[in-house]
């Protein structure tokens, strides 16, 4: 929505121009002389002036108004309206600064068109002049040496995105969910000649078919039940840019062929309308899902497929990063604290080398929530296992309770000892009193001595320095009821 000044002595005209910008969602402060617009540009530094050259008629007013907001605020776009006999008058104004003019009688839709395009060209104005330091801190924020890793893996998709950058060619991100596949293709468009222009990012999982079909492609008024007015497409809000098709693989086949005439023509088709409206509009997509085997089960379309797939980039996913990872805990840490406002933390070498044999399933994504949660719970700025999120302990935990093959199965790697029972006490860390916990390492030691010495509990109890009766004791209830020595019961009271 956008704030409109209409100036104009013909109150008919301003209350005509006024009720169909206001039907186009605009904001719009009518002004009845060229001194009270100029005063509602001073107050509210309109969007958009659209003014009358002629007030009152015959004097050209208008043209001193363009000329003192220029002064003022050179940036505020003025569209103004002439007759046929102020034709030279409607260059004149173009000659000082005005965006565009409209000659009476005039038709609505092209008032609309006139004045939508004054705002939009203003807008690509503002992001060339006045954005640039916004862009350079864009490019920064996003070039690609910012994917943070080392490994072979991510050095091989960095040379990918300085080479496809810079091109318009279509790009499909693969990888699995919380690999960092929107993080590239921000770095796509944010290091190429679009950067200054918009990135609309869409997922396609998140609406249903005729949904998403209207924010993709837009829709007239009345195409649809509960379509009140006319709406831009996403696809037009990134004119000029790059748009993201995240989770493409869920978008329906109806779509799917609506979507692969526009990448052939570059032209999209609002719901509901006749005419056709070219887009200069990059596109990029990703999924998560094997493209090639939904194209077998006729669930996406072949041809669509090579034609989003012009240059696939694949991300690796975190358990095949172990080289990252270090990099990864560290800039997190740095980087969350640094947004708490608080010191970096220490990170103990037992959440390292537990992070280093867990499989991440949720990727570099799971990492960050992990690491936000760790920061928030640490005590005296170290981040320990018991800070961990329980699921990730729960999983080691089971892992090495488990029997031989399941731990690396469950973490892709073996803990230490030390560290595998750290992480099992951190799980039942302040859900258990203190005897429990003894209790449990006392069993935990002597199962481990029984083990030592080839399963005899005499050779345990001996090497352990107790009785029999007591090493079957320490171990109830997790011996036979036989084994258990009898407590004497107490005696009868009156």
């Amino acid at each position: 929505m956008a704030k409109i000044i209409v100036a104009d002595d013909d109150v008919a005209m301003v209350s005509v121009l006024s009720e169909v910008l206001k039907e186009n969602h605009h904001q719009v402060l009518p002004a009845g002389t060229a001194e009270r617009a100029l005063e509602l540009v001073k107050e509210h530094s309109p969007d958009l002036l659209l003014s009358d050259i002629e007030m009152p008629e015959g004097v050209a007013s208008g043209l001193e108004l363009l000329k003192q907001v220029r002064e003022f605020n050179p940036s505020i776009p003025v569209v103004m309206i002439t007759g046929q006999a102020t034709k030279e008058r409607a260059v004149q104004s173009l000659r000082g600064g005005a965006q565009d003019f409209i000659e009476k009688p005039f038709q609505v839709d092209e008032l609309v068109k006139r004045v939508g395009n004054a705002l939009f060209q203003q807008k690509a104005v503002h992001a060339l002049e006045e954005n640039a330091e916004l862009k350079r801190q864009l490019q920064d924020k996003f070039r690609f040496e910012n994917i943070i890793g080392k490994s072979a893996v991510m050095e091989s998709v960095y040379r990918m995105i300085e080479r496809v950058a810079n091109t318009d060619s279509t790009v499909l991100i693969l990888g699995e969910s919380g690999t960092g596949k929107e993080l590239v293709a921000r770095a796509l468009h944010y290091n190429s000649r679009r950067a200054a222009m918009p990135f609309v990012a869409v997922n396609c999982s998140a609406l249903p078919e005729h949904l998403l079909e209207s924010e993709l492609f837009g829709h007239r008024k009345g195409a649809f039940t509960g379509a009140a007015f006319d709406k831009l497409g996403l696809f037009q809000h990134a004119d000029g840019g790059t748009i993201f098709l995240d989770e493409i693989a869920s978008m329906a086949p109806g779509l799917q062929t609506k979507l692969l005439r526009f990448l052939q023509d570059k032209e999209l088709r609002r719901v509901g309308d006749t005419d056709t409206i070219k887009v200069d509009v990059r596109v990029l997509a990703a999924t998560n899902e094997p493209l090639l085997q939904k194209i077998k089960e006729k669930g996406f379309r072949e041809d669509l497929y090579y034609r989003i797939s012009v240059i696939p980039i694949s991300l690796p996913p975190l358990r095949e990063r172990g080289e990252d990872l270090d990099l990864l805990v560290a800039h997190f840490a740095q980087f969350i604290s640094q947004r708490q406002g608080r010191p970096t933390p220490r990170v103990t070498e037992d959440v390292v080398e537990l992070f280093r044999v867990y499989r991440w399933p949720g990727n570099v994504r799971e990492l960050q929530n992990a690491m936000e949660r760790a920061c928030a719970l640490c005590d005296n700025n170290v981040i320990e296992l018991r800070d961990l999120p329980e699921r990730i302990l729960d999983v080691v935990a089971h892992a090495h309770e488990s029997p031989a093959g399941t731990a690396a199965e469950s973490t892709g790697g073996s803990l230490s000892p030390q560290v595998a029972s750290a992480a099992q006490w951190a799980k039942g860390f302040g859900q258990m009193s203190l005897k429990e916990f003894l209790h449990q390492q006392e069993v935990a030691y002597i199962s481990q001595a029984i083990q030592a010495n080839g399963g005899s509990k005499e050779k345990a109890a001996e090497a352990l320095g107790i009785s029999m009766a007591t090493l079957y004791r320490k171990l109830a209830p997790n011996v036979s009821p036989r084994f258990q020595v009898a407590e004497p019961e107490p005696a009868p009271t009156a």
